[in-house]
């Protein structure tokens, strides 16, 4: 990508673009199992209290209920707050994470002892 940008170095804010849409991508990939998950710490809240006879169920019949009560749009419940939260958080970490290479390798090529 930095090749096609014209960029030898990325600036910081290519990286914080690059981190916050791969942030996007993944947050919208992963979030279906982060309502399931959330889903199952309800039921395992619930199983605390004694009730005979109750079972967990599946993370695949949690996601299967979910669709069917509720579509799609069910399994991507919090989608805009996730990304609001997401995104950025990437687009810090990658940001911060290259400049702070590039500024110990040009640190390390000024003060290499073997010059």
């Amino acid at each position: 990508m930095k090749r096609a940008a014209g960029q030898l170095e990325p600036t910081v804010s290519f990286s914080f673009s690059a981190g916050a849409v791969s942030g996007m991508i993944a947050g919208t990939l992963t979030l279906p199992f982060d309502v399931v998950k959330t889903h199952r710490q309800i039921q395992l809240g619930e199983a605390d209290l004694p009730v005979l006879g109750k079972t967990l169920a599946t993370t695949k019949s949690i996601m299967t209920r979910i669709y069917n009560n509720q579509g799609i749009r069910g399994l991507f419940k919090g989608y805009v707050p996730r990304v609001l939260k997401v995104a950025p958080a990437c687009g810090i970490m990658i940001s911060t994470y290259e400049y702070g290479k590039s500024f110990f390798v040009n640190y390390n090529k000024q003060h290499s002892v073997l010059q």
